[in-house]
């Protein structure tokens, strides 16, 4: 992914572990990072950056998190960026204050993995359907460090394949992929990452649940098979 496909996530608290840790998990996932230590300078970076995304701690030095998630929605050319607020408490007390700031939603420290893509799979739309898709029915065979299994495909891109599963991987998720296109005789090979999780109590009615899977790592020549099988079956 280049440089103007990423897209950006503003992570501010002043816990610089924290920030670390976050910085280099989303990274590695394919987003831009920026960081802020205190609300001044969250604010600076949202108006300079303008981030597709926003995570704000709610206690800050020199301004709070709802104080800058206030500011960000009070502002015509900001107010449409997602603020996610960070708390230490869940109690009705801490919610109300990020409510009142017009926050788009909370989460509640230790915050894990699987709550951050959650999120960033809630406000960001991480597969902007720039690929036209076609209908694909072939096996799947998913690796990773700790799992393999093989499922059916239910569409395919230039940009990734949505693989039916009743236990789809956490968005995050790292790993390789091998199936073959029909009339193809080589595999397709990919690795790739889980962007999206559609588990059976949240699948679509007349939709099985799976997950989206984005090609991080696949040869031109595999993508020009994809883009003729696509292209084929439209005619």
């Amino acid at each position: 992914m280049d440089k103007e496909e990423k897209q950006s996530i503003l992570i501010a608290d002043d816990m610089e572990t924290f920030l670390r840790l976050e910085k280099m998990l989303l990274e590695r996932s394919g987003y831009e990072i920026l960081m802020a230590k205190s609300g001044g300078e969250a604010i600076k970076k949202i108006q300079t950056e303008k981030p597709d995304l926003i995570f704000l701690d709610l206690i800050m030095p020199d301004m709070n998190g709802d104080a800058v998630c206030r500011f960000v929605k009070n502002n015509k050319s900001l107010k449409h960026i997602p603020v996610i607020m960070v708390t230490t408490k869940g109690d009705p007390e801490s919610r109300q204050r990020c409510h009142q700031a017009g926050c788009d939603d909370f989460v509640t420290k230790p915050v894990t993995q699987r709550d951050l893509f959650e999120k960033i799979n809630q406000f960001i739309r991480v597969d902007r359907r720039k690929h036209t898709r076609a209908q694909l029915r072939v096996t799947v065979t998913t690796t990773g460090a700790s799992f393999t299994f093989t499922e059916f495909s239910y569409d395919v891109s230039e940009g990734g394949v949505f693989v039916e599963t009743n236990s789809p991987l956490a968005p995050g998720t790292s790993l390789e992929l091998e199936f073959t296109l029909p009339e193809v005789s080589e595999p397709i090979k990919a690795n790739g990452r889980s962007i999206r999780a559609v588990t059976p109590d949240k699948a679509p009615k007349g939709r099985t649940p799976g997950m989206g899977i984005q090609f991080l790592g696949i040869s031109p020549e595999d993508t020009g098979k994809i883009r003729d099988y696509i292209e084929k079956t439209a005619k």
